[in-house]
């Protein structure tokens, strides 16, 4: 890392990248559809936006070039929730230089899910006996595989492999870095459909498709561009999806559930995630009320999967 000294201590300073975080906590009273919109406020402006539930509430950060425009923030994310902000409900700090590269490595190490052996391009060891390799390079990774969601979605599609269920056409629906839809193809070999409505998140799935060596095209996995089911290649499949899996977020899961149903084949399975575990009976509800039916629950922390059939 590069420093510079200052001549009045003689100690060393990181030197500053000109980006400054700027972090917001609520209370976990706070309705999720809130978090969305205030997460949202600026977000054109911001460099990056994210937001975490924890045990005793919501994080949501901002990254601005310096200086932030808290005043512009706290306005504009008041008018949006309804609720009122000021500068003072935000914390800022300003980010040093780091070797971000090297810190998602050294924060990425191998991990297994299953059989499923996950590691980045910066992994020089083997892959261990009758383990699936899937290769996610953590520095571009929109799901790498140790969240408990995309956990759950894994550990769903092997016990689906176990059950001797044989998918033709699958949906990976909000499809992030392209994992599941990866490790769909590798535990079945069949067209793989991965739809992510963020053109970024579509060119790091293709990314992952070739480094895994996925075929592309009809036979293999096409990672499209689109709005949910709404988009063209899904469309296309008129005779429906045999799996569909949708790792997103409660509210999502909810609104889409109908189209989910129109697009799921008869004898279809579905996988979901991305729902807290005070969530799943409002998600649950909303896919019985399209003909489904639930066949497991996976836990892991506060967050569930839900495998469904129809």
């Amino acid at each position: 890392m590069t420093q510079m000294a200052d001549n009045t201590t003689g100690t060393l300073d990181p030197v500053s990248t000109g980006l400054t975080s700027v972090t917001l906590s609520l209370p976990a009273t706070y309705p999720e559809d809130i978090i969305g919109i205030a997460a949202s406020s600026m977000e054109d402006d911001a460099v990056s936006v994210s937001w975490v539930k924890t045990k005793t509430g919501w994080d949501i950060q901002w990254v601005f070039e310096s200086p932030a425009p808290i005043e512009a923030l706290a306005t504009l994310l008041s008018d949006k929730s309804g609720h009122r902000f000021d500068a003072k409900d935000f914390h800022c700090e300003d980010i040093p230089e780091t070797n971000w590269l090297e810190e998602s490595y050294r924060q990425f190490p191998p991990f297994t899910v299953g059989n499923f052996f996950i590691f980045g391009s910066h992994y020089n060891g083997t892959v261990p006996n009758d383990h699936i390799p899937l290769q996610i390079d953590a520095a571009t990774a929109f799901g790498s595989g140790e969240h408990g969601t995309t956990r759950g979605c894994l550990e769903a599609l092997l016990h689906l492999k176990k059950t001797g269920f044989k998918p033709k056409h699958i949906l990976d629906m909000g499809a992030g870095s392209g994992i599941l839809g990866i490790a769909t193809y590798k535990l079945w070999t069949k067209p793989v459909l991965a739809v992510d409505i963020d053109k970024e998140a579509t060119r790091v799935a293709c990314h992952h498709r070739k480094i895994n060596t996925v075929p592309a095209g009809e036979a293999g996995m096409i990672c499209a561009t689109g709005d949910g089911y709404a988009a063209r290649r899904v469309k296309a499949q008129s005779k429906g999806f045999d799996l569909i899996i949708a790792n997103i977020l409660a509210g999502p899961l909810v609104i889409m559930a109908a189209d989910l149903a129109k697009n799921l084949a008869k004898g279809g399975m579905v996988i979901l995630s991305g729902l807290l575990i005070e969530q799943e009976d409002d998600v649950l509800s909303a896919h019985i009320a399209q003909g489904l039916t639930l066949d497991q629950q996976i836990t892991h922390g506060e967050w569930r999967t839900l495998i469904l059939r129809r």
